[in-house]
């Protein structure tokens, strides 16, 4: 027969046609298609079955493909099923789909999806084996459930939104942080946790990682479900899709109130002890005091009580409160009535002497002023005493648009500031009383007498608290630099304080002639630069030039360092006191001879009038009347100074002309 009949025949014939579409399908099928006959052996091993498993078509064929492609430990059970097939025509496998282990050529198991068919053939059965290679699959579905779990069990809130602001997304964390269940907040916008005057912020995220920012770190606020505010830390980064588009956005957020809360508070036991520090009356600093109590936590109003001996009771002296109509009604009913000992918030402090919570004033029977608190909606109150020698000198309420609860590192705070501001009051009071004594002649010893008697270790002992509150927070590892360094102007400002109640303990021991000086070497030009180093702050707030000129030679003496540091720190104090905003301030040593060294501290400021240069190292004797403080620190730098042999005078040629403080000293021993 001819090629060309041969064809034509081969054509016609249908077993030929279906011979060649099997082949076709099996060699261009993506998925593994298996043969193997009632004997267990491989008739057919496609293409896709030789990349997957690593053996050829030549070499599977006729193999027992329990032996092939079956790890040892499922051989066995593979054999038993083929068995039970043939005798009862049932098998456990076929006509399902199952993932099952297979093995390889090189030993490496996949995971595999399979499919088997039986098919009768010549009355003996063949069986098909459809199989897809999911290894990369399952090891992607064991990668999501893993972070699936780690998202779930994170102690962080994890959420992310779609680019409609929708949630997509909400673990546990969240549920507990925000008080929302997955199933009420998956749909609805991210908008419900956020203020509505910070909407903006949070619609502009989506927009910025489109921009190119990789991850967004910011903080802000959210609201909980009950409508209670916290302060959030939040890093967002983008959800892209295959092509690199954003398609949403996911974010880890983390509850930071109580570190907001922390800062706040550390804030204002530095504010206030500087305004303290600043002011000599309490009329003068009360407002900015209570702004600053009031900013510690969401206070929305803050006064001061004292006892009232005319009026037999309680009287409000001091307010401050937020922006409101509301809370200013509440604000002038407190100015104007008088509570008994015993009624109202303050009322029961001053019995109590205790800090005392009322978690609803507008519900408490004891606050005469509930129904001008409910109209205010002012609900959760506070108070705490101000103490000065174990008794009381005012009361500091506090109170809040929300209920309130106790908060022992607030407790820890106020007792604190208590003592701090009531020390504050009493020395105020003090004060006071020895200016109208200095202005009777007659009578200022007898002030300055009694005023001295006041200054007793029961005068310090309050500001220790104070001094322990801002070490313990300092030691903390977590604080930021500017907070750090703010806590060590609150230490320095409260030893400040102390400083002056040593310095009057000091007139009174030279008076008495009780001063002694421990003697040893010290350098000149390193107790200058110590000095220096405390006041560069003031320098620094009053933004002054400091021009420093050590030319001595010779500076090595005996002397007690401790108190002649007092003496530098003192004249260049009162140099940056008196000088104005970008002032200069100048310090300059020589040896105008080789036992002596001469240093000194000079100013631009307002001067002094040659009517009062002598005056000013008299204790209580001030350059003119409008300067604050007692007069102290010259008189003391004086009597040290004289005490190491040495001299000390001031110049000046006048008001508006700076002045000059020379201090000479004797030279002892050799410089090292």
């Amino acid at each position: 027969m001819s090629p060309e009949l041969q064809q034509r025949d081969r054509t016609l014939d249908p077993a030929g046609t279906l011979e060649a579409l099997s082949r076709t399908f099996l060699d261009s099928a993506l998925d593994c298609i298996i043969t193997m006959d009632a004997s267990g052996r491989v008739q057919e091993f496609n293409p896709a079955s030789e990349r997957v498993f690593g053996f050829s078509r030549s070499e599977a064929v006729g193999k027992e493909l329990a032996e092939l492609i079956i790890p040892p430990r499922l051989r066995e059970r593979h054999r038993q099923g083929l068995a039970r097939y043939l005798k009862t025509g049932e098998g456990p496998l076929i006509g399902k789909l199952i993932e099952i282990e297979a093995l390889r050529r090189d030993g490496s198991e996949i995971m595999v999806a399979l499919a088997i068919n039986a098919t009768q053939v010549n009355g003996s059965p063949i069986f098909t084996a459809y199989l897809r290679d999911i290894t990369e699959r399952k090891r992607a579905e064991e990668t999501n459930r893993r972070l699936a779990a780690i998202i779930e069990s994170s102690g962080d809130a994890i959420i992310s939104k779609d680019l409609d602001e929708l949630v997509t997304s909400w673990n546990k964390e969240a549920e507990r942080l925000f008080g929302y269940s997955a199933d009420e907040i998956i749909g609805k916008p991210i908008t419900v946790l956020v203020p509505p005057d910070r909407h903006n912020e949070e619609l502009g995220i989506i927009e910025r990682l489109r921009q190119g920012e990789r991850v967004l770190r910011y903080e802000t606020v959210y609201f909980r479900k009950d409508g209670t505010a916290l302060n959030v830390s939040l890093a967002v980064w983008p959800i892209k899709d295959e092509t690199g588009n954003v398609i949403g956005t996911s974010k880890i957020a983390r509850d930071i109130t109580e570190r907001i809360r922390t800062e706040r508070r550390r804030t204002t036991q530095y504010a206030v002890t500087n305004l303290l520090a600043a002011s000599w009356t309490l009329a003068e600093v009360a407002t900015e005091l209570l702004e600053a109590m009031a900013l510690s936590g969401d206070w929305a109003f803050a006064a001061i009580w004292t006892y009232d001996e005319a009026a037999d009771g309680l009287r409000c002296r001091n307010v401050w409160h937020e922006a409101s109509e509301r809370v200013k009604k509440f604000s002038d009913l407190s100015l104007v009535i008088t509570l008994p000992e015993g009624q109202g918030l303050p009322g029961r402090v001053w019995n109590s002497k205790k800090p005392t919570w009322v978690y609803d004033v507008t519900r408490d029977p004891n606050f005469p002023r509930a129904p001008y608190a409910a109209a205010a909606d002012l609900h959760g109150g506070f108070a705490f005493p101000l103490f000065f020698q174990g008794e009381i000198d005012g009361i500091m309420e506090l109170f809040s648009h929300n209920v309130v609860e106790p908060d022992e590192d607030l407790l820890q705070m106020v007792e604190a500031l208590g003592s701090q501001i009531g020390l504050f009051i009493a020395r105020g009071r003090i004060v006071q009383e020895l200016q109208r004594h200095k202005e009777n002649a007659g009578a200022a010893s007898t002030a300055k007498d009694r005023f001295l008697g006041l200054l007793t270790d029961k005068l310090r002992a309050p500001l220790t608290p104070v001094l322990t509150w801002a070490g313990k927070i300092a030691e903390q590892s977590d604080l930021r630099p500017d907070v750090q360094q703010g806590l060590k102007m609150v230490r320095g400002n409260v030893e400040l304080e102390m400083r002056l109640i040593e310095d009057m303990l000091d007139l009174s021991r030279i008076a008495r002639g009780k001063l002694t000086l421990q003697l040893r070497k010290a350098d000149a030009h390193e107790l200058l630069q110590s000095a220096l180093e405390i006041v560069r702050s003031d320098i620094e707030q009053r933004h002054l030039t400091p021009f420093v000129a050590l030319e001595a030679s010779r500076h090595a003496l005996v002397a007690d360092e401790p108190r002649l540091q007092q003496v530098f720190w003192s004249v260049l104090h009162n140099a940056c006191k008196f000088t104005p905003e970008n002032g200069t301030v100048s310090v300059r040593s020589y040896n105008p001879s080789p036992r002596r060294i001469t240093i000194e501290i000079s100013d631009n400021g307002i001067g002094i009038e040659p009517r009062f240069v002598e005056k000013v190292f008299y204790a209580f004797e001030q350059a003119d009347s409008h300067s604050e403080g007692l007069g102290l620190g010259l008189a003391i730098s004086k009597a040290i100074v004289e005490m190491h042999s040495g001299t000390i005078r001031a110049h000046s040629e006048g008001l508006g002309k700076g002045a000059t403080f020379v201090i000479e000293l004797p030279i002892r021993g050799s410089n090292h």
